[in-house]
């Protein structure tokens, strides 16, 4: 009964919103994780994800790879820009998103679950997805539309565990990453997006770049590089609340809904 409430309280808050003018000074990194016609909150189905790609092309949207985000936030040069990740590295991304980026010409990073490459993932909700093989991974990355970084090495929740497990849940997946890619796996994405002060610390000195987590917003200037904002889109994102989490209005709502537990 909470939960129909609070989603209930969820669309209207993003009809409210949906009053106001976009605008969108800043980057939104997308999280995305199946895209396929699976019944898994987490998945979008082909014809839902074309929908959202033709809308950033017709809307002007430049795509960039996660790599680019620091030297973006630099020059401060983030206004219109988007960045589409998917995380855990599923097949069906090769299979139902890949033609869908190649037509529209589009970037993206993935970021792989190390230990399961070529094999299956359970997620949370019971349901398991076959993962990217090695083949597929470099066919995605020679066409020059794909980067691939990691995710950690068992997708294991950081926060549940010792400071030498962290370590080598991070150097494994960043290891296994750089030697399949050939390039330096340089940003990270915290499994579960559970991270934490000393977490983030960790990702410093092991050499990342960039840290990516999942509570939502947008990406400025001077934001925490080793906790950035990500935009989940899942089957309860529509029409509204994409065109939403693509603009400042994200931050208004994430603000309100964590004002009101919503």
């Amino acid at each position: 009964m909470r939960s129909a409430f609070r989603t209930i309280l969820r669309r209207l808050l993003l009809a409210l919103l949906g009053l106001f003018p976009a605008r969108q000074n800043a980057l939104s990194i997308l999280m995305y994780h199946s895209v396929s016609d699976s019944e898994a909150f987490f998945a979008v189905s082909p014809s839902e994800f074309e929908g959202q790609v033709k809308y950033m092309n017709d809307t002007r949207k430049s795509t960039i790879f996660a790599s680019d985000i620091s030297g973006r936030m630099k020059t401060g040069s983030l206004s219109d820009l988007v960045c589409i990740t998917f995380d855990d590295g599923y097949e069906d991304v090769y299979l139902n998103a890949y033609p869908i980026i190649k037509k529209y010409g589009i970037k993206a990073t993935v970021f792989l679950i190390t230990s399961e490459i070529g094999g299956f993932y359970t997620g949370s909700e019971g349901k398991t997805f076959r993962l990217l093989n090695k083949e597929q991974i470099r066919e995605m990355q020679n066409s020059g539309l794909f980067e691939f970084m990691p995710h950690g090495h068992t997708h294991a929740k950081l926060t549940a565990l010792s400071a030498e497990e962290q370590k080598r849940e991070m150097l494994i997946s960043r290891d296994a990453v750089a030697a399949l890619t050939g390039k330096a796996a340089s940003i990270f994405a915290y499994p579960r997006g559970r991270t934490n002060s000393s977490i983030a610390s960790l990702a410093r000195e092991l050499g990342f770049s960039l840290a990516l987590g999942v509570r939502p917003g947008l990406v400025w200037g001077n934001s925490d590089k080793y906790d950035l904002p990500r935009n989940a889109v899942d089957s309860m994102v529509d029409t509204q609340a994409f065109c939403i989490k693509l603009s400042d209005r994200v931050q208004w709502y994430a603000g309100i809904a964590r004002f009101f537990k919503i």
